[in-house]
């Protein structure tokens, strides 16, 4: 199974790197240090048969019911003897000098009786057929007891360079290298910590970059070297993605824009048609085309202009001129409109243009959805808010946070563009404000919005005012 964590990574590799120089570094460098270090060259590779010489040895060993010990021929020696030819080897008593039987010979009748055995280790030289033989002696304490083994012409072939780790190396060595191996899991599991610091910096960065902040960027001088190359990468498809975004932004607004006059000269044409129902319905369509284009090209604007201004705004004033103004749309389309206010104006930080287009939409939106012969509540409240209530099918819990995506609708037979409560939702942010929407009682939907307050006059009681077509025809009147 494949680790995912880079700590857990390191720590697997840091181990098994450690093991894997524990078990052939030694042998390595002894190899190095004989090889080129002793006056013997080549020969002296020789000495690293000692563990293997002294363990066949004491292998070797026997000690008889009467107490005599011996050299056995185990199936083990006489393979190590064919190998190399001129081995010998004998052992004796360090406390009295005498060869244990099956002694070599030569060994036997240089060293036996000679009290100079009982060394640790010491190097022999011995004569054998006019030439000189080098070889070795040491006192080991065996099963049998404690001997001396002297030994000569053991030597080295590449083959049993392969298991010089294994003879080399033993448990108590590697308990010594324990800590060694746990300081490395530490120091690992610390750099890769404070190496990925940045990137996890950067990754709360980046979570945070959505369509609106295209333009923030991951700082490449805070990051590693090693990922340095990724952080520039993802800066640039930042980039990209933000120049498309702005094309595709000042596509849509040229669109809309250039849009306006047909459509303009086409409900002008409409106009001159003979009344009957052809001509109201395409009424209808040109004006939903026309509401279409120009909520995308408010989008648009909205999506240039960036962040608003904020300024003294009456949410009293708006909301009841904006309310006034959609009363005859209503009223056509057998809906009433109620506005209910406190007896002071509410002051809010935010645009008149912004707050106008959230209670158009609102309204907009709640007269759709509001069934015929209801009633639409337009409210504002002391605390800087507008509710709007409408008495429809409401807005399912699951869809509460999809309806403000733009052209979502819940299915085709839903009238509207799609474009309004995204629009809503992104003037809203943009003013630092919050939107929501609750289950009116009794059924439909309430959305309220809070604005940053600029201060609220305070008001004991709250006016019902029931707007119908017949005050405003009169206002108008008054008005022209």
């Amino acid at each position: 199974m494949r680790l995912r964590s880079l700590s857990s990574r390191l720590i697997v590799y840091a181990i098994f790197g450690s093991i894997l120089g524990y078990l052939t570094l030694p042998p390595v460098v002894v190899v190095g240090v004989l090889v080129s270090g002793l006056p013997g060259g080549l020969g002296s590779l020789d000495d690293l048969m000692r563990p293997r010489v002294g363990k066949i040895m004491l292998a070797a060993l026997r000690k008889g019911a009467d107490g005599e010990r011996s050299i056995a021929m185990t199936d083990e020696l006489r393979q190590f003897m064919s190998a190399n030819p001129d081995f010998r080897f004998a052992a004796f008593d360090p406390r009295t000098g005498k060869a244990l039987p099956g002694s070599a010979p030569e060994l036997t009748e240089a060293f036996e009786g000679v009290g100079r055995l009982k060394l640790f280790r010491s190097p022999i030289d011995i004569a054998v057929g006019g030439s000189l033989r080098h070889g070795e002696s040491a006192v080991f304490d065996s099963p049998i007891g404690e001997v001396v083994i002297a030994t000569y012409g053991a030597k080295f072939q590449w083959r049993d360079f392969f298991l010089l780790p294994y003879r080399m190396t033993s448990i108590y060595g590697a308990l010594i290298f324990l800590p060694h191996w746990a300081a490395m899991c530490l120091i690992a599991l610390f750099v890769v910590d404070r190496g990925l610091a940045p990137l996890r910096a950067a990754a709360t960065k980046v979570a945070k970059i959505d369509v609106n902040s295209l333009k923030e960027r991951i700082a490449p001088e805070e990051a590693p070297s090693e990922v340095l190359p990724f952080v520039e990468a993802v800066n640039k498809a930042f980039e990209r993605v933000r120049e498309g975004v702005e094309r595709q932004r000042r596509f849509s607004a040229n669109s809309a824009h250039e849009l306006r006059t047909p459509i303009t000269i086409l409900r002008a044409r409409v106009g001159k048609m003979e009344e009957g129902p052809l001509k109201s319905e395409m009424e209808r369509d040109v004006l939903r085309v026309q509401t279409l284009v120009e909520q995308m090209l408010l989008l648009a604007q909205i999506e240039e202009r960036g962040r608003i201004e904020p300024q003294e705004v009456d949410l009293y004033d708006v909301a009841l001129t904006v309310a006034a103004d959609y009363v005859p749309i209503a009223i056509g389309n057998n809906r009433e409109i109620q506005f209910e206010a406190p007896s002071r104006h509410v002051a809010a930080l935010a645009s008149r243009w912004s707050v106008d287009s959230i209670v158009t939409n609102l309204i907009a939106n709640a007269v759709r959805a509001e069934p015929e012969g209801g009633v639409v509540i337009v409210r504002v409240l002391p605390e800087c808010a507008i509710e709007v209530v409408d008495h429809g099918v409401g807005v399912a819990e699951a869809d509460r946070s999809r309806i403000f995506e733009p052209f979502w609708r819940k299915d085709e037979a839903t009238p509207g563009t799609g474009l309004g409560l995204a629009i809503v939702r992104e003037l809203v942010d943009l003013l630092g404000g919050e939107i929501r929407v609750e289950e009116t009682p009794g059924g439909g939907a309430t959305f309220k919005v809070r604005l940053p307050a600029a201060g609220v006059e305070p008001g004991d009681a709250t006016e019902a005012v029931a707007l119908d077509v017949q005050p405003f025809d009169q206002r108008c009147e008054r008005r022209a």
